[in-house]
């Protein structure tokens, strides 16, 4: 059985997704695994190109600390560096006479000016160690007062943590199919006002360019987001899927984009992630597992965030008996 589809006549194209829709000039998908945009950005100097605050607001936890220590170990180990270029002789109070000794003595005392601590014992008594000792108080104040920024900038920026079923399927719905994915959230936080969108890109092979389709969801916003939600296109007469195969899906070359937006009640702002399906993620025949159950006790809800993505193989309905549409 052979359906024709002529989406052009049939669905109506959304062209202000702000992806483009030049198929020979893209990548080979919009949007990574992680919700970042597929895009390289070029044409710009190194200065014009990096910008500090942002990587530093939204590199991992681990990259930050790690630089804020080895920032630390290289401004001390400038300054011990100075005093011994002034000479040990302006700074009173170094006790050891071992080389190794004295070099973590002078170090130790750059850091305690640099932290601004001075316990005394070490001190400068030279005019240029004075100055010097001076300055890494200053540089310190203002290294300080810049961590301390950037530490309730991370802190106070709104991130959500949701999890993303690894593979978006095709199941049985309502005796007929549809497409379904599952996300939940990672965090004890409440979401709220939960709104998903889901956009179907597909290549145009008569025009070779990107066409996107705003397509129907069962349910496109939930109060909250205390569970799972698993997302459904129902696939019938409205939807972009209806009559194909798997075969003819594959040849579409589809990207099944899903954004999603909720208000998080911890910091009283919007939350907004995205997240994409390629046609090797697409499951054909599967459903999901469940992923909560009734606690022990009885009286919770035990959510397992480790079956987010845990299905089932299985048929789909027959439906070729249906009436054969031509479009």
């Amino acid at each position: 059985m052979t359906r024709v589809r002529d989406f052009q006549k049939r669905f109506k194209f959304d062209r202000y997704t702000g992806f483009g829709s030049g198929l020979n000039n893209q990548g080979d998908r919009l949007l990574n695994r992680d919700g970042t945009f597929n895009v390289s950005r070029t044409g710009q100097g190194f200065w014009e190109r990096i910008s500090p605050f942002h990587q530093l607001i939204t590199m991992p936890w681990t990259h930050f600390m790690t630089m804020i220590i080895s920032a630390f170990l290289a401004l001390n180990f400038l300054f011990t560096s100075g005093y011994y270029v002034i000479g040990l002789d302006e700074i009173t109070g170094i006790y050891h006479t071992k080389p190794i000794s004295r070099f973590i003595e002078i170090f130790a005392f750059s850091a305690q000016t640099l932290t601004t601590v001075g316990y005394g014992r070490v001190s400068p008594i030279g005019d240029f160690a004075s100055l010097l000792a001076s300055l890494e108080a200053l540089v310190g104040l203002l290294s300080f007062a810049l961590v301390t920024g950037l530490l309730y900038g991370r802190f106070s920026r709104p991130f959500a943590r949701l999890l993303y079923s690894e593979n978006a399927l095709i199941a049985p719905f309502q005796d007929k199919t549809a497409l379904m994915f599952r996300i939940a959230n990672a965090r004890k936080n409440q979401l709220i006002e939960c709104e998903a969108t889901v956009l179907f890109n597909y290549h145009d092979k008569e025009t070779n360019a990107r066409r996107f389709i705003n397509i129907e969801l069962e349910y496109a916003k939930v109060n909250a987001l205390s569970l799972s939600w698993t997302i459904v296109h129902p696939i019938d007469e409205k939807s972009p899927i209806y009559g194909l195969n798997q075969a003819d899906l594959e040849e579409l070359q589809p990207e099944i984009i899903l954004m999603f937006k909720a208000f998080d009640d911890t910091y009283s702002q919007n939350i907004h992630t995205r997240l994409s399906y390629n046609f090797k993620e697409i499951i054909w025949g599967a459903k999901f597992d469940p992923m909560y159950k009734r606690s022990e006790s009885g009286f919770s809800t035990v959510l397992e965030l480790n079956k987010i993505g845990q299905y089932q193989l299985m048929e789909l309905p027959d439906l070729t008996k249906e009436k054969t549409e031509v479009y």
